[in-house]
Formats: structure tokens, C-alpha cells, sequence
């Protein structure tokens, strides 16, 4: 599903994008796609609880997490391909 997200949000800056060819933009984008769900899941919530919300350090918080997943997304990539290669 967020491979499909990113290819429609990255075809709009790259003609004819495809996922297959692009790989670590695309991880990267999904990372950061994770970011900011997580970071407007997180501003909805303080809202609806009525807590106190520091916009700066959730962004960054938010960035971290997604920077993280990604990284994690393209280590299983990379793993993954390396098995099949075998």
C-alpha cells in the first residue's frame, strides 16, 4: 500500500517512476510518509485529550521514528534479496 503512495506522490516530481527502479527513494519516502501519519496521529490525539504538545520536538520525534523505519525497511529489503540471491 505505501509502495503505491509513494509512486503516485514521487510520479508527480519524476516522469514515469516506477518503485522497482528506484529503490532507496522509495524507502525513503515511505519513511517519511510513516513520519508524518505518526506525527498527524499524534497532534490528533493531544488535541482530542487536551494534552500539552510540543509541535517542534513531535516533528522531530515523528522524522527519527520514520528515519528509523526506513533504515529497518532497507536492511529487510537487502536481506531479503540476499536470500533469494542464494
Amino acid at each position: 500500500m505505501l509502495t503505491m503512495l509513494v509512486e503516485v506522490i514521487m510520479g508527480v516530481f519524476i516522469a514515469n517512476f516506477k518503485a522497482s527502479e528506484h529503490p532507496i527513494i522509495n524507502i525513503i519516502v515511505r519513511g517519511l510518509l510513516v513520519a508524518v501519519i505518526g506525527f498527524f496521529i499524534a497532534l490528533f490525539s493531544s488535541i482530542v485529550e487536551g494534552w500539552d504538545f510540543s509541535i517542534g520536538f513531535a516533528l522531530i520525534f515523528s522524522l527519527v521514528i520514520g528515519m528509523l523505519v526506513s533504515v529497518f525497511l532497507l536492511v529487510v529489503e537487502i536481506f531479503f534479496n540476499y536470500i533469494d540471491k542464494k
